[in-house]
C-alpha cells in the first residue's frame, strides 16, 4: 500500500521522504514493535492512497468499495493518532500523519471542520518551531528542508479550507526575516538522511517541478498582501477590482508571474510527461484564476449596468478556468492526478457561467459552454449523486433554471433544439422524485394531525431552498443572506406540537446538538425541501443568488444536518 501511495502521489511535497521504504518494511517484519508514531503515519499513508483512488480502482486492487477502505483507513489512522498523542506531539513523524490525515479527510468533512482541524495542525507545527526556518535553530539540512516542505504543504492546505469556508485566502501569509522558507527546488534522491550541506537551487527541472511552481505563485501572492498593507488595504480586497494606478500595477504583476513561470519552468517542461503536463495545467489554470478573482463578478452592481467588454471577458476567463480543471480530470496522461481536482473545484466560476446561461441563454458560445458544464457533470458525479451537500442541490438548482430558460428561448425563436443532457435528464428526476416525496409526508401529516393553518404552510414552504425569495448576483449584490439563511434554516423544523418553552430556548440560541433520534428522516426532509421546487422557466428567472449566499452554502457543503431532532425539539433539556 505505502509503495503505491508512492506512486500516486509523487508530485506532491508531502510525500513520503527516502527513508521511510526501510522503516515501513521493518514495521511490516514485527507489527508488534511498531512506534507510535509511525503506526499513525502508516495508516495515514493508507488513508490517503485510498482517496487517491476511484471507486472502480478500489475493487480493482483490493476487491473493496473505496467508501469501505477509506471508513476503514481514517477511523484506523485517528485511534493511531491519539494513540500517538498527536495534540501534544513534538514529533515530525506524528505532524506528518496528521498533515496526511488532513488530505485524506479534505474532500468528505465539511470545509469548517477540515480548516478547524488544520488550526490544530498549524498550531502543533508552530509549537514545534516549524514556522521559522531551520537553518536558524540550527538544525541538520536534511530536517530543516523536510520541516519546510511539511510547514508550506500545511500552509498552503489551510489557504484553501480557509477559501472554502468564505475567509480570506491568504491569511497570516509571512515569508520575511526567519519565516520558514520554500522547499528546496532539488531531486528526491539528493535529499537523505545525514546531508552534509543544505542543497543549493537547481536551475533545470526537478521532481518538484510541481511544489516549486506552486510555491512561486503563493510567494506572488505574499508580495501582493505586502503591497496591499503598504497601501493600508486589508487582503480581502484581493478579489475587488482595482482601478487607475493600481490597475496598471496589477496588470504588470501579473505579466511578471505569468513570464517568470513560462521562462524558469514551463517552457522547459514535455507535455508527454505526465508531471510535467500536470505543472503546466495547473499553472496555467493559476493565472487565470488570479484574472478572475481580480475581475470577479461579485463587485458589479448588476449585469446590465457592467460594460460589455468587461462581461465578455469574465465569460471567457470563466469558461476557460472549467475546461482547464475537465483536462486535469479526463486526461488519460493525468489519471494517477486527477484525485487533486475536486478539493480545488473552481465553484465560483461555475456559478457565473450557470447564471450567466440563466440570464442570457442564448449568449455567445452558449453550446460550448453547455458542453464544458456537461462536462464538469460527467467528471464529477458526486455533484448530481451526492444530495446532501448544500452546494450541489443549490447548483443544480441554477443549472436547472439555466437549461429551462435555454429551452424557452429556443422555442420561442424556432432554433433546433439538440437532445435534452443526461445530466439534466438526472437533476429533474432527482426533484420530481424530492416533490412526490414531500407531497405523500404532507398527505400523511394531513391526516394524523388535521389541515396546517396558514402560518405551518408557509413555515414548510419556505424550508432551506437554496434560491427561493433571494436576489440574484447578476441583478444586484444587495441581500440580507444571513437572516434569510437562519429564517430558512429555522422554519426548516418539523412541526412537532409538543415543544416545551425550555427547548425552544436551547433551540434558538444555538445550543441544541440535533445528532439523535430522528436525524436521519429529518435529514430527508430538509433534502426534500431543497429539491422540491418549481426549477422551470416561468419560476421568475430574473432573479439570482448572491454571491454571500453561495459562499454560505460552499461553507457549510457537509451532508445536512437539522438544528435539531423532532423528539429533542418536543421534550427539551
Amino acid at each position: 500500500m505505502a509503495d503505491f501511495y508512492r506512486e500516486r502521489r509523487s508530485s506532491d511535497e508531502g510525500r513520503a521522504r527516502p527513508t521511510l521504504r526501510p522503516a515501513i518494511q521493518r514495521a511490516a517484519s514485527n507489527i508488534r514493535t511498531i512506534p507510535r508514531s509511525y503506526e499513525a503515519l502508516m495508516f495515514a499513508i493508507y488513508s490517503a492512497a485510498v482517496m487517491s483512488l476511484k471507486d472502480d480502482e478500489c475493487k480493482q486492487r483490493f476487491s473493496e468499495p473505496r467508501n469501505t477502505l477509506l471508513l476503514r483507513y481514517v477511523s484506523a489512522t485517528k485511534a493511531a493518532l491519539l494513540r500517538a498523542k498527536f495534540m501534544g506531539t513534538t514529533s515530525l513523524v506524528v505532524l506528518q500523519a496528521l498533515v496526511f490525515h488532513l488530505l485524506s479527510v479534505r474532500d468528505i468533512y465539511e470545509p469548517r471542520a477540515v480548516w478547524s482541524l488544520t488550526g490544530v495542525a498549524v498550531r502543533i507545527a508552530q509549537g514545534m518551531g516549524l514556522e521559522r526556518d531551520g537553518i536558524f535553530l540550527g538544525l541538520p539540512p536534511f530536517e530543516a528542508e523536510m520541516r519546510r516542505r511539511i510547514w508550506w504543504l500545511l500552509k498552503t492546505h489551510d489557504f484553501r479550507t480557509a477559501e472554502l469556508c468564505g475567509l480570506a485566502k491568504f491569511r497570516d501569509l509571512e515569508t520575511g526575516g526567519e519565516s520558514t522558507k520554500w522547499p528546496t527546488n532539488v531531486n528526491d534522491d539528493q535529499l537523505y538522511l545525514g546531508t552534509p550541506s543544505l542543497l543549493a537551487e537547481s536551475n533545470v527541472l526537478t521532481d518538484a517541478v510541481f511544489v516549486a511552481v506552486r510555491h512561486e505563485l503563493t510567494n506572488f501572492a505574499a508580495a501582493r498582501i505586502a503591497s496591499f498593507r503598504q497601501q493600508g488595504k486589508i487582503h480581502r480586497q484581493w478579489d475587488l477590482h482595482t482601478v487607475g494606478s493600481d490597475k496598471v500595477k496589477m496588470d504588470e504583476a501579473f505579466k511578471e508571474i505569468e513570464e517568470l513561470l513560462e521562462t524558469k519552468y514551463l517552457r522547459y517542461c514535455d507535455p508527454s510527461q505526465p508531471l510535467h503536463l500536470l505543472t503546466i495545467l495547473v499553472a496555467r489554470s493559476a493565472i487565470n484564476l488570479i484574472r478572475f478573482l481580480t475581475h470577479h463578478p461579485r463587485r458589479w452592481a448588476s449585469m446590465e449596468q457592467t460594460p460589455l467588454s468587461e462581461r465578455q471577458w469574465v465569460w471567457e476567463i470563466s469558461t476557460k478556468l472549467l475546461e482547464q480543471h475537465n483536462m486535469l480530470q479526463s486526461n488519460p496522461q493525468l489519471t494517477r492526478f486527477a484525485w487533486h481536482a475536486p478539493y480545488f473545484m473552481h465553484w465560483h466560476a461555475f456559478f457565473h457561467v450557470l447564471d450567466t446561461l440563466r440570464a442570457n441563454p442564448l449568449t455567445a458560445d452558449a453550446e460550448k459552454a453547455w458542453q464544458v458544464v456537461g462536462d464538469i457533470y460527467d467528471n464529477n458525479p458526486d455533484i448530481v449523486l451526492d444530495t446532501k451537500k448544500p452546494i450541489h442541490v443549490a447548483v443544480g438548482n441554477l443549472c436547472l433554471k439555466a437549461y429551462s430558460a435555454r429551452e424557452a428561448a429556443v422555442q420561442n425563436g424556432n432554433i433546433h433544439r439538440s437532445p435534452t443532457p443526461q445530466f439534466v435528464l438526472q437533476l429533474r428526476q432527482q426533484r420530481e422524485v424530492a416533490k412526490t416525496k414531500r407531497q405523500a409526508r404532507e398527505a400523511k401529516s394531513s391526516q394524523h394531525e388535521g389541515p396546517l393553518n396558514h402560518s405551518q404552510v408557509n413555515a414548510c414552504d419556505i424550508g432551506l431552498t437554496p434560491d427561493s425569495g433571494i436576489t440574484y448576483s447578476s441583478d444586484t449584490v444587495e441581500a440580507n443572506h444571513l437572516q434569510q439563511y437562519t429564517v430558512s434554516q429555522s422554519a426548516n423544523l418539523p412541526p412537532t406540537g409538543g415543544a416545551t418553552e425550555g427547548g425552544s430556548f436551547w433551540l434558538i440560541n444555538g445550543f441544541d446538538d440535533g445528532a439523535v433520534g430522528d436525524l436521519n428522516d429529518v435529514m430527508d426532509m430538509d433534502l426534500d425541501f431543497m429539491m422540491a421546487q418549481d426549477y422551470s422557466a416561468d419560476d421568475n428567472n430574473t432573479q439570482a443568488i448572491t454571491w454571500e449566499q453561495w459562499d454560505a452554502w460552499l461553507a457549510d457543503s457537509n451532508k445536512l444536518r437539522p438544528l435539531s431532532s423532532a423528539r429533542d425539539f418536543a421534550t427539551g433539556p
